[in-house]
């Protein structure tokens, strides 16, 4: 069978017996790059999630649509198969590097790191857990030196894929019928995204140079926006400045000024300063290119 063959086969397990959801990278174990409308526009995770085009933005483009990864493999057939982890495919992943494998013999002795389903990489092991529910952070280093993370807002690489550095190929240690091990409460307790709390207080519009009527929509605006559902604040950040992004292509507000008061806000609502300068500035964005009243 051909190696496009045996990734076809190898993704329509993960997706009908894992319930794992697939995609493919480029050749250098990298997300094939994105289109020129989703590097414009699509800046939000809400928005990469709601984007249609087979390959953008890296795990989104992650499916248990069998259809879609064939049509990915034809594309790229040179692709390397990767697998989403994190809730959404219900795994957390320990990926230790070759200089991180001590550490983990030595972590599997003192049994921080049980037995579980392992695959072989091109250059260490990756080691999968079950997730636990709470969010995990994702990260290189996370678990110490050569040991990274990859769980919410990840991914792997997945056999039969073949490494492009070492030239070696992925391969279960065992069969993916194995039931995960959970992960341990030691990882858990060390890795769980924390919980940032709402800061309320006063709307931030008193420095905010624009008209009477745009400083007040401003300010109506934002005083909703401190109201807003954990789970639903980053969409509601990204709604918001598209409505005063409105304003300020139209003239009535200043854009500094406006970007200054919805990233304040942004932050006093438990999202992270990336998360609100990407969802701001999109927001702004869009909302500028339609101004209130119709006039550029």
């Amino acid at each position: 069978m051909s190696q496009r063959g045996e990734l076809l086969r190898a993704a329509r397990d993960y997706i009908t017996r894992q319930g794992w959801p697939v995609f493919v990278l480029s050749s250098s174990k990298m997300p094939v790059s994105n289109c020129k409308r989703c590097c414009e526009e699509h800046t939000t995770p809400q928005q990469m999630r709601g984007c249609g085009c087979l390959m953008c933005h890296g795990f989104y483009a992650a499916t248990l649509d069998v259809a879609r990864v064939e049509e990915m493999m034809r594309l790229h057939p040179r692709g390397l198969l990767a697998v989403r982890t994190g809730a959404v495919s219900g795994t957390a992943v320990i990926d230790v590097d070759t200089h991180g494998i001590p550490a983990m013999r030595q972590m599997i002795a003192s049994g921080l790191l049980p037995r579980t389903l392992t695959q072989r990489t091109g250059s260490g092991y990756h080691l999968v857990y079950a997730h636990p529910g709470v969010r995990i952070v994702s990260g290189p280093g996370k678990g110490g030196p050569g040991i990274d993370v990859k769980s919410d807002d990840a991914y792997i690489v997945a056999a039969p894929s073949v490494h492009p550095r070492t030239g070696r190929p992925y391969r279960w240690l065992g069969p993916l019928t194995d039931e995960l091990a959970p992960l341990p409460q030691y990882w858990v307790e060390r890795l769980r995204e924390p919980d940032r709390p709402c800061r309320p207080g006063p709307v931030p519009v008193q420095a905010v140079r624009g008209t009477q009527y745009a400083l007040g929509a401003l300010r109506r605006q934002l005083a909703e926006l401190l109201k807003v559902k954990k789970g639903t604040r980053n969409a509601a950040l990204n709604k918001t400045a598209f409505v005063i992004g409105q304003l300020v292509g139209a003239g009535m507000l200043d854009q500094q000024d406006a970007v200054a008061a919805l990233e304040d806000v942004g932050q006093r609502i438990g999202l992270s300063p990336g998360e609100v300068r990407r969802s701001v500035a999109s927001g702004l964005r869009a909302g500028a290119r339609h101004p209130r009243g119709g006039c550029r």
